[in-house]
C-alpha cells in the first residue's frame, strides 16, 4: 500500500530469522530514540498493556485507496467497474448535476470542484497514471495511517464552494481519502524511523550486514509501551516483514511475561545483560474498510470506503497479532538489547512530521493550493456543524 514517491515505505528483501548483529543490541537504524529521545527505558516503569485513549476519535479505519481501483479518482459509490480512465465531467454536465449526482463523484473530483478547478487536475493526473495491471497492495496506506493517527475522524458534510457556489457533499471517506492522498504525495515534511527496509534496486542479496533489518525487538517494546502504554497514542508500522508493504495504525497492546532468566544467558547476549525477559505481546492494528464483514476476504477488490464515520461501529475492525521476543536488562533493569523469537514482526516503525494541508508542489514542481482541505476538515470534525446548508 504505497507509491513510488514514498520509497522509504517499500520493502524488497527481508530475512526474518537472520541475526544481523554480533550481539543483541540495536544498531543505529533501530535506536528507539530515533522517534523520541525522551522514551522511558526502565522496564519496570513500562506498562504491560495500553492503547489509544478511550475518548479519542483517532485510529479510524478507511480504505487504503488501491491504485488498481483508481485511488481517490474512483467513484466508489457507483461501482468498482467504473472506468478508472474515464473522462472528467464537463462544465455543462456539472451545471446540470443534481445534489445526488454530485454526491457520486470521486473524492478527487469533489475537491477539484470545490476549489473551482474545472479542469480537474488531481483526478486527471491520477487517471493519466492509472495501470490496470498493478499490484493489489499498491495504494496510499502510508497517507491513511498518518491521517488516522493525526486527525479526528471526519463526518459527512456539505461544503459550499467559494468559487463555484456549488453545494458539494463530502462523505467521511471522501475527506479521509483526500487527507491520505495529500500526506502520501503532496506533503514533503520529514519522517523518523525505527528499522530499515531494502529499497527497489538494492544490491543487497543476503541480510548479513544489517543493511536490511526489521524492527529490533527491544526497540519495538520500548516504542510500543511508551506510545500506547504511557502516551496513549497510536503508532504507524509496516506490519509485513516481506516484500509487500502494509502500513497500519496500531492502537492497543497487551503483554505477558513468559519467563525471566537471571543466568545462563544466550551466547549472543548484549554486554552487561543481567536478566533475559521472555515476552508475548498481542498488538492490535486497524484493518482496512471492506464492503463485507467476511474476514476471509483479502483482495483489494473488496475494499470499500464508508460515507459515515466508522468508529464505534462494526466496520471498525481491529486485528490482533502475536509477537514473541526476548529483551535484555542491565543491573538497573534498563532495556539494553533483545531478539525476536517469532518470525512475525513489524518491518518498519515510522512517524511523519505533521503539517496541515496548505501550499504544496505537484509532481511537476508547480505550486498547488490544498489549504481548502484544512477548512473542510475543520468543518467535518467540529463539535457544532458550521456553514452547512
Amino acid at each position: 500500500m504505497t507509491h513510488p514517491k514514498a520509497l522509504f515505505l517499500i520493502a524488497i528483501l527481508s530475512f526474518p530469522l537472520t541475526n544481523a548483529h554480533a550481539d543483541r543490541k540495536w544498531n543505529e537504524d533501530n535506536d528507539p530514540r530515533n522517534l523520541d529521545g525522551s522514551y522511558i527505558m526502565d522496564f519496570n516503569r513500562l506498562p504491560l498493556s495500553g492503547g489509544i485513549a478511550a475518548d479519542s476519535k483517532r485510529g479510524w479505519a478507511d480504505s487504503y485507496w488501491p491504485t488498481i481501483n483508481g485511488s481517490i479518482a474512483n467513484r466508489w459509490q457507483v461501482s468498482l467497474n467504473y472506468d478508472k480512465k474515464g473522462k472528467n465531467p464537463t462544465y455543462n454536465e456539472i451545471n446540470n448535476m443534481s445534489d445526488s449526482q454530485l454526491d457520486l463523484l470521486s473524492p478527487a473530483e469533489k475537491f477539484d470542484l470545490a476549489r473551482g478547478k474545472l479542469n480537474f487536475p488531481i483526478a486527471s493526473e491520477i487517471r493519466k497514471n492509472y495501470k490496470s495491471n498493478g499490484k493489489d497492495w499498491h495504494g496510499i496506506c502510508n497517507g491513511w495511517t498518518h491521517s488516522s493517527l493525526n486527525y479526528d475522524e471526519p463526518r459527512a458534510i456539505v461544503y459550499v464552494s467559494p468559487t463555484t457556489k456549488k453545494k458539494i457533499p463530502f462523505g467521511s471517506s471522501d475527506i479521509k481519502g483526500l487527507l491520505a492522498y495529500y500526506h502520501a504525495f503532496m506533503d514533503d515534511s520529514g519522517a523518523k524511523f525505527i528499522g530499515k527496509s531494502c529499497r527497489p534496486g538494492s544490491k543487497v542479496l543476503f541480510n548479513l550486514n544489517g543493511a536490511c533489518t526489521d524492527v529490533h525487538a527491544a526497540a519495538f517494546h520500548i516504542m510500543m509501551t511508551n506510545e500506547l502504554g504511557i502516551k496513549h497514542q497510536g503508532f504507524a508500522a509496516d506490519r509485513d516483514p516481506g516484500v509487500e508493504v502494509w502500513n497500519q495504525p496500531f492502537v492497543k497492546y497487551e503483554s505477558r511475561i513468559d519467563d525471566i532468566k537471571t543466568s545462563k544467558f544466550s551466547h549472543k547476549a548484549t554486554e552487561g545483560t543481567r536478566k533475559e525477559v521472555y515476552i508475548t505481546s498481542t498488538v492490535s492494528y486497524v484493518d482496512e474498510l471492506y464492503d463485507t464483514l467476511d474476514a476471509d476476504l483479502e483482495t483489494a477488490d473488496h475494499v470499500k470506503p464508508s460515507y459515515q464515520p466508522v468508529l464505534g461501529t462494526e466496520k471498525q475492525r481491529l486485528i490482533p497479532v502475536e509477537y514473541k521476543y526476548v529483551i535484555e536488562l542491565d543491573s538497573r533493569d534498563r532495556i539494553i538489547g533483545g531478539e525476536w523469537i517469532s518470525a512475525d514482526r513489524p518491518d518498519l516503525i515510522w512517524r511523519q512530521d505533521f503539517r496541515a494541508p496548505g501550499m504544496a508542489a505537484d509532481d511537476k514542481g508547480k505550486p498547488d493550493d490544498w489549504s481548502m482541505l484544512t477548512d473542510i476538515v475543520k468543518m467535518a470534525t467540529s463539535a457544532i456543524p458550521a456553514n452547512e446548508p
